[in-house]
């Protein structure tokens, strides 16, 4: 078979993308907890809500619940390749295979048993519950914040995961041989895309009008999660009109679209950018040097970090700054109408994982330092200081060393309370 003969979906079709790209997802969250442990940053203590019980969140039952997840999309896409051959109507034919891979996961996932790592699932299926499920005027956890700001960058994969409930469940061959769909997904797949931006949205207006917030910081977050809407909305425009062969869509031109779809894009891309790096991150990257005719950015990080060398940080602001794009243009539905795209298309949903990956790091970090380090080490405020140096720090302000670790216990309690 020639390179022009290939086809990407054919060889990897959608329901497997999904799989693949949500169970990477777990990968990375395993390699999260693994690498802030070793910064010393105690991820439990940001991530415990008062209505759980003490908990550590370790990294290894993590890696064994994706190696579990990991081999049954594999073995499963194995036998589908085999049965299949890549031919279309064989793959129509043979949906049986990925639905069942989707049902073994839902069973694990919601096994009541203690088995398949059931602490972890329970508490991601509580915190899910949460966070669907809460109202206007219940705490906002930051546990809550997290799975929500993960579930965006999965916001495409909520549309296909509705698309492959089509294809497995209610695709069919019409007599001329041609697929045919009777989901309506090119209307409801974006609705879906819109859902972990609406969560989001949601738990920012919750918390700017509770009564302790005193701050705009929330409703402007709020905004940014907002400004995803019109880029999927301008996207799905443009589908319906290039499948329907049309150049208007309400009067409203085809050109007219595809420039409001690039400034939506745009304005979302660099307030997300900025969000991320002066907000979430909390660096000072974006602080001026103010000149009587210019606005120049300071460069800065921050006065404590934990990852050592601050090239990581740049590292890690110029990938987001690449990568942010690349996300705001996947969020277009209307780029999978083009089959030689779907291959770039999914290697942009990897990317997107990779960059929340990295962003994972830094908004735990600032969360950390702004919780535990600032109210209880705030006498360190070197940027390099090391794990070895903060304990010398304890040992050298408590005479006994129980008595220093049942006040450091006594800290942390305080907070988790």
């Amino acid at each position: 078979m020639s390179i022009a003969e290939w086809d990407f979906s054919n060889t990897l079709p959608l329901p497997y993308r999904v799989l693949i790209v949500s169970v990477i997802g777990v990968w990375a969250w395993g390699l999260n907890l693994q690498i802030l442990s070793s910064q010393s940053i105690d991820v439990n203590v940001l991530l415990s809500s008062s209505q759980e019980k003490k908990y550590i969140p370790t990294h290894r039952p993590i890696y064994t619940l994706a190696l579990i997840l990991s081999f049954l999309i594999f073995f499963s896409l194995s036998v589908f390749w085999q049965v299949t051959g890549g031919v279309q109507v064989k793959i129509i034919e043979w949906t049986v295979i990925p639905l069942s891979c989707y049902v073994i996961i839902f069973l694990i996932i919601f096994c009541p048993f203690n088995i398949f790592c059931l602490k972890e699932r329970y508490r991601f299926l509580k915190c899910l519950r949460r966070v669907f499920f809460s109202g206007f005027k219940q705490e906002v956890y930051f546990s809550d914040v997290i799975i929500a700001d993960i579930m965006t960058s999965f916001a495409k994969v909520w549309g296909d995961l509705y698309v492959t409930g089509c294809i497995l469940l209610f695709f069919d061959i019409n007599q001329e041989g041609i697929s045919r769909n009777r989901c309506y997904g090119d209307v409801i797949a974006p609705l879906f895309t819109s859902i972990p931006y609406i969560i989001r949205f949601k738990q920012c207006i919750t918390c700017y009008f509770t009564p302790k917030n005193t701050s705009r910081n929330h409703l402007f977050n709020a905004l940014k999660y907002a400004s995803a809407f019109p880029v999927i909305l301008f996207s799905a425009m443009q589908k319906w009109n290039k499948e329907e062969e049309k150049t208007t869509f309400f009067r409203i031109s085809s050109i007219l679209i595809f420039k409001l779809w690039i400034i939506s894009v745009a304005i979302n891309s660099f307030y997300s950018f900025y969000w991320d790096v002066a907000k979430d991150w909390k660096l000072e990257f974006f602080n001026s040097i103010t000149t009587k005719y210019y606005f120049i950015p300071s460069f800065k990080l921050r006065s404590t970090l934990h990852f050592r060398e601050p090239i990581i940080y740049y590292i890690a602001i110029f990938i987001d700054f690449i990568l942010r794009f690349t996300w705001s243009f996947k969020l277009s539905s209307h780029l999978h109408i083009i089959h030689q795209l779907e291959g770039g298309v999914f290697l942009m949903e990897c990317l997107e994982i990779v960059r929340r990956w990295l962003w994972l790091f830094f908004r735990i970090e600032s969360e950390f330092i702004e919780n535990f380090d600032k109210k209880n080490y705030g006498l360190i405020n070197n940027a390099k200081t090391s794990n070895l140096e903060l304990n010398e720090f304890n040992n050298n302000n408590n005479n006994n060393h129980n008595h220093h670790h049942l006040s450091e216990m006594n800290i942390i309690n305080n907070i988790i309370k």
